[in-house]
């Protein structure tokens, strides 16, 4: 694969001619994301040039290979593409036309082009958020609760503006939800489960082993791919809400800002599949201890509110009822994810899979753990033996 620097450098001349910098400084400077990101080699860039404001930019470029890429099974790169282009244009003119106060409306980052020429190289621009304060969350950390809130307030926006697209353009609203899904048996999550849980069952409890077990050794239709299938609603969800994708910024006043980055997993599905996997990639039990329930009722009452402000009725269209109702089932599929995704939520930096061609999904079987993960996957096995789900 050639230099990622050199598509970046190309997507970069081009906007700063769009944006009438005729002789610019252009500075490229890569960023570790210390295995948080696994799709591409991230980059800060700035636009210089003697009496103009700097550019302050962000560039990613792909770094999957080949392998993984057609077991996947779906472009991901075109859907963000698609989603900075096409989708969240929608979204804003929706709530323009509803009339949702500014302090309301979903925050977007900036998007500045995007360049496929390169094979295997897409490449995107964004606004430079780091420069703005913000930052992503840091995964080796648990969730407080005005973070949390301030995730889910944003993700329940997201959702709500799927329901309004619906409504104003069901034909257009049904081509979306043919956005390409990643193939999860084609890319191998049977082996990886396989590989996840026996890392569980070397650290759980002993009281709890056998049940673990019993739980995770269902067919992975029963034990993953039915989590992504949406029950009372199907909204275009994120499919991959964490800590990690997001980036915000705590204000003086202690109010947190939120903005969804990594739009390339969106898809057709639940609600609830957004929420749970928020929760159970970044919480630890002391968290949940406190405010799983609390949470849940804050994305309702968010949900709810979003979508009354663009002029649904959120009784007609996804209640209560059916909220609580389809919560309840997809509930146990927060132990699913919590044995897939708490090996690389808390790998260490210099154990991380590298990102480059020859990624395969193999390589997120993790198998050197560390104490964080001991905590993480007991916290949640403790809790789904609470919840009656593990017995």
């Amino acid at each position: 694969m050639a230099n990622p620097g050199e598509p970046l450098r190309k997507l970069l001349n081009n906007i700063a001619d769009e944006h009438n910098y005729k002789n610019p400084e252009i500075i490229i400077n890569n960023i570790s994301s210390g295995g948080a990101n696994y799709s591409s080699k991230l980059y800060t860039a700035t636009i210089k040039e003697k009496n103009k404001e700097d550019l302050n930019l962000f560039g990613k470029v792909a770094a999957v290979g080949g392998q993984l890429r057609n077991k996947a099974d779906a472009d991901i790169y075109d859907t963000e593409k698609f989603a900075y282009t096409k989708l969240m244009k929608i979204y804003a003119a929706l709530e323009e036309k509803h009339g949702v106060p500014e302090e309301h409306r979903l925050p977007v980052v900036k998007f500045y082009g995007f360049d496929d020429s390169a094979q295997n190289q897409e490449t995107m621009v964004l606004e430079n958020l780091l420069v703005q304060g913000y930052e992503p969350f840091d995964r080796f950390k648990s969730y407080d609760w005005e973070y949390a809130s301030a995730a889910v307030t944003e993700c329940a926006k997201f959702h709500a503006l799927s329901f309004a697209f619906q409504k104003d353009d069901p034909e257009e609203y049904q081509k979306t939800l043919g956005l390409p899904k990643i193939n999860w048996e084609e890319m191998g999550i049977e082996a990886v489960m396989k590989k996840s849980t026996a890392s569980a069952l070397k650290v759980v409890k002993p009281q709890h082993k056998r049940s673990l077990e019993k739980f995770m050794s269902r067919n992975i239709q029963e034990l993953f791919l039915d989590y992504y299938n949406p029950i009372r609603a199907t909204v275009i969800i994120h499919g991959d809400y964490r800590g990690s994708n997001l980036m915000h910024r705590v204000r003086k006043d202690g109010k947190v800002d939120i903005k969804i980055l990594d739009l390339q997993t969106l898809q057709a599905g639940s609600p609830i599949t957004d929420l749970i996997y928020f929760i159970f990639t970044g919480s630890d039990e002391q968290f949940r201890a406190r405010y799983f329930d609390r949470l849940v009722e804050h994305y309702y009452s968010q949900l709810s509110a979003a979508m009354r402000r663009l002029h649904l009725n959120p009784h007609e269209l996804y209640s209560k009822k059916d909220f609580d109702a389809e919560m309840k089932v997809k509930l146990q599929y927060g132990l699913s994810l919590s044995v897939f995704s708490s090996l690389i939520m808390t790998v260490a930096p210099e154990d991380a899979p590298k990102v480059d061609e020859s990624l395969s999904f193999e390589d997120f079987g993790i198998e050197k753990t560390n104490d964080l993960y001991e905590m993480r996957i007991n916290g949640a096995v403790d809790d789904f033996v609470r919840w009656g789900i593990l017995k």
